[in-house]
């Protein structure tokens, strides 16, 4: 059974400084012999959370608040202490800390958190792609100096200047592709998100490269589908196209989320090193 949780400071201890996101769900106040509030919450830690209200409403320093961290998870009820009441533009923000929550809730909260302040996908997927890419500009320079300078070298074939400029962009698209792969690292600051756009503005003229023989496999599977292995390659291009698309997609999604969570962590390093400084 989950035991409350009180997160009131210790006599002695220093302050510590925990990492507020911001987020947007509805919430009740709930306060006895009075009707429910309804709120938004704009920030929240594993410690407290703000909204705001009307300058003309009133709560109390202490009350209960529920809500939900998704349309599907469970009712989070928590008693709350408020610390400050800051007039904003004809508003009031409303700080809070958890005076009571339960275990399990807690551990809700802070797993919401974490999955909010997490990176990992958007790095992971394009770095994936990346790596697929790469792979796929590795077979094909392989495939052309097998066909030029095997095959035909016996028949003392010389290789036209255009079959040369064919080889130039399968070089460029292993350069790109293999440093897509190589700056797709972890996202942790502003200097490793400039690498991780370098990462995926290489993706981006790789996928271009890749388009191009999707249209050529395809033309070519036009004419050619009654065999088996042009469809299991037209197909199977296809689909890796798409992933690339779909990989690329999601690191662009990301760089909003990405901004607001690194600017976040610039604040949070900011209090703390502010906190050192004050022990």
């Amino acid at each position: 059974m989950d035991t409350p949780v009180s997160d009131k400071p210790t006599e002695g201890k220093a302050k510590r400084v925990f990492l507020r996101i911001p987020v947007k769900f509805p919430a009740k106040i709930l306060i006895p012999d009075s009707p429910d509030k309804e709120v938004c919450v704009d920030e929240l830690s594993t410690t407290g959370l703000s909204f705001y209200l009307k300058e003309s409403e009133n709560i109390p320093d202490y009350f209960e608040l529920a809500f939900r961290l998704g349309p599907f998870s469970k009712i989070i009820k928590i008693k709350l202490e408020v610390k400050s009441r800051n007039s904003i533009s004809g508003t009031l923000r409303i700080g809070c800390r958890f005076v009571e929550v339960l275990d399990e809730d807690k551990k809700q909260i802070t797993n919401y958190i974490c999955k909010f302040a997490d990176l990992s996908l958007p790095v992971r997927v394009v770095g994936v792609a990346s790596f697929f890419c790469s792979l796929d500009s590795l077979w094909r320079i392989a495939a052309y100096l097998l066909y030029y300078n095997g095959v035909k070298f016996e028949k003392g074939f010389r290789i036209p200047l255009a079959d040369y400029f064919y080889f130039l962009i399968l070089l460029l698209y292993a350069i790109t592709t293999f440093a897509a792969f190589i700056f797709s690292g972890r996202v942790t600051n502003k200097k490793e998100k400039a690498l991780f756009l370098t990462s995926l503005f290489c993706l981006i003229l790789a996928f271009i490269f890749i388009m191009i023989k999707n249209i050529v496999y395809w033309k070519f599977w036009i004419g050619h589908s009654e065999y088996l292995f042009v469809s299991a390659l037209f197909w199977t291009y296809l689909l890796f196209s798409c992933y690339t698309l779909l990989s690329i997609l999601i690191g662009m999604l990301s760089l909003k989320k990405m901004n607001s969570i690194l600017d976040i962590l610039d604040q949070h390093i900011t209090s703390l090193a502010a906190e050192k400084v004050k022990i």
